[in-house]
């Protein structure tokens, strides 16, 4: 008979271990083996400090104490509604954690899926899945899968960067800027999205790019540029390679006028933020600088020009 210190499952656990279940408590015995996690680590624990048991003549209820102690339920477990609450609101908290984990690593960087490289004040690269380079400007960053699977190659640009795409004719490479998108096959590139009216500026140093917004699409050549906005805003031939000064560190100036020299300096320098002239000048220059100092190319130009340059809270003033 079952005794009043056992619960239902103690009590079909010694039962077992002395070979004393009745057909009907096999079964019941059997189903909570399979579906309760909770009565097999029971089980699993009394059948070990049973076997380890020497004793060879024994109460088996009397010995069932001392297992119960060991193994740490010493006393009845009792299901009131609070414990079956309990259990649905962990469930629950369980279901919306990996919700929120798998929510975290299919759409936020950093998670897993998604990787964004950044750049503070120096520029750098990086190597994509597919081994196309990218170089970054200076507060620069790239949002890209950590594996490039299904029919394209996407990623995602803050800043400035310029693209040597490795040729996959059957995977496009696309690079989004907001509304705007740059794809390609496999060439080489330059974008500037650091213009403040949101336009883009896109220099093609090899192949062929198409560029485009919601409302039209343009291809652009080698040696070609163009600017986008919510519409073309122009395009041309590259006349100017100082696009590429941040990443070349070279700066070209090839009869130049002062007012180009100062286009050029602005586009070059972030901390220049606008432009004053308050002279004009007919001397055109030719010159150029590798690694140097915003500071040192402005005194070289006054000499050059004959003119006071100095750039004060952001703007470059040019002055007699």
């Amino acid at each position: 008979m079952k005794t009043e210190f056992l619960n239902n499952e103690e009590y079909l656990i010694i039962r077992h271990l002395n070979n004393e279940l009745t057909d009907a408590e096999q079964n019941q015995f059997s189903e909570l083996l399979e579906k309760d996690s909770n009565f097999r680590k029971e089980y699993n624990n009394s059948k070990l400090v049973w076997d380890s048991s020497t004793t060879i003549n024994y109460d088996a209820e009397v010995d069932w104490q001392t297992i119960r102690q060991k193994i740490g339920f010493d006393k009845q477990r009792t299901l009131k509604p609070l414990y079956f609450i309990t259990r649905i609101a962990a469930v629950v908290v369980i279901v919306f954690g990996l919700s929120l984990g798998l929510w975290n690593y299919w759409n936020s960087p950093g998670q897993g899926r998604w990787v964004v490289f950044e750049t503070g004040m120096s520029t750098d690269s990086i190597v994509l899945p597919d081994e196309s380079i990218v170089f970054l400007n200076k507060n620069s960053s790239l949002k890209f899968k950590s594996a490039f699977v299904g029919k394209e190659r996407k990623v995602e640009l803050t800043g400035e960067g310029y693209f040597e795409v490795t040729h996959d004719q059957k995977k496009p490479f696309n690079v989004e800027i907001g509304t705007i998108t740059v794809q390609v096959l496999g060439t080489s590139f330059n974008i500037d999205a650091r213009k403040p009216d949101g336009s883009v500026e896109l220099n093609v140093t090899d192949g062929k790019v198409s560029f485009a917004n919601n409302n039209e699409k343009i291809i652009v050549k080698e040696g070609e540029w163009a600017v986008m906005g919510k519409n073309l805003i122009d395009r041309g031939i590259i006349k100017d390679a100082n696009f590429l000064s941040w990443k070349t560190g070279l700066l070209e100036f090839n009869n130049v006028t002062l007012n180009n020299v100062a286009q050029i300096l602005k586009n070059y320098y972030p901390e220049i933020k606008s432009i004053r002239l308050d002279t004009t000048s007919d001397i055109s220059v030719t010159t150029r600088f590798t690694g140097n100092s915003l500071q040192e190319i402005l005194e070289e130009f006054s000499l050059h020009f004959e003119k006071k340059f100095k750039l004060y809270n952001g703007i470059l003033i040019i002055s007699d």
